[in-house]
């Protein structure tokens, strides 16, 4: 069955007719998982996109998962909206909303798509290697090409509900504090960004972390042929040239 006429004015208002991938207007409701695989017609598996990248990715299964993390940082962006909305004395221009032609389509062919998920077992030091390794990969497989990374986390919640230490400053200090300038876009759980500025293509080739930083560790890298420290309690980065 088709989605209900509910579903499909629901799925379009909460990504404000928009694409959840590229932000154009004119959209249709489409299955995440089509009905063939055993989809349902729930709002959970509906995705609101444009004909163009429902033509470029909605047949394709790999992309699935990053269509949903897509357009739940969308739905998530676009309820922000609606409520600065609210409470603007009157509408300007910070409500309007731009199509991302940067991305041209946020999983195009010239744009690269990072995925990782931190499982209950990995902590900081483990998840931060792998992702840097996947930055770095997708660098060496497709140079200079626009990245956008998702980041997805299993477990690693207190009982207050918040993220443990090592998730926090995962996304605090080394995502969005050190490797967003190494992306184009970033998408996690606490906040989804677009870098400001031109993502750097220069990938550090090695990772090390330490938990205090002093003379002693400073001459520690300096002598193994570190160029840069980044102290991320500071979001301070040191260099040395």
């Amino acid at each position: 069955m088709p989605f209900s006429e509910q579903i499909r004015n629901l799925a379009k208002w909460k990504s404000a007719h928009r694409c959840c991938i590229c932000h154009k207007p004119f959209v249709e409701v489409h299955h995440l998982k089509p009905q063939a695989d055993g989809g349902d017609d729930t709002l959970d598996n509906a995705a609101p996109l444009c004909a163009s990248c429902h033509d470029l990715y909605g047949g394709n299964p790999e992309k699935r998962k990053t269509i949903r993390q897509m357009r739940d940082d969308w739905w998530n962006l676009m309820a922000k909206r609606r409520n600065h909305i609210t409470e603007l004395p009157e509408i300007d221009e910070s409500v309007e909303i731009a199509e991302d032609r940067l991305s041209d389509g946020g999983m195009h062919s010239k744009s690269i798509a990072i995925y990782h998920a931190v499982f209950p077992e990995e902590d900081f030091t483990s998840s931060a290697q792998h992702i840097l390794a996947l930055i770095q990969a997708a660098q060496k497989s497709h140079p200079n090409h626009p990245r956008y990374f998702f980041l997805d986390i299993e477990g690693h919640r207190t009982e207050s509900g918040a993220f443990d230490n090592d998730t926090f400053e995962l996304q605090r200090h080394f995502l969005l504090g050190f490797a967003s300038r190494y992306l184009t876009g970033l998408n996690m759980p606490l906040i989804h960004i677009r870098n400001n500025k031109a993502q750097i293509n220069t990938i550090p080739d090695l990772l090390e972390i330490t938990a205090d930083i002093n003379q002693d560790s400073i001459n520690d890298a300096i002598d193994k042929g570190c160029k840069e420290i980044w102290i991320s309690d500071r979001d301070q980065l040191l260099r040395f040239d």
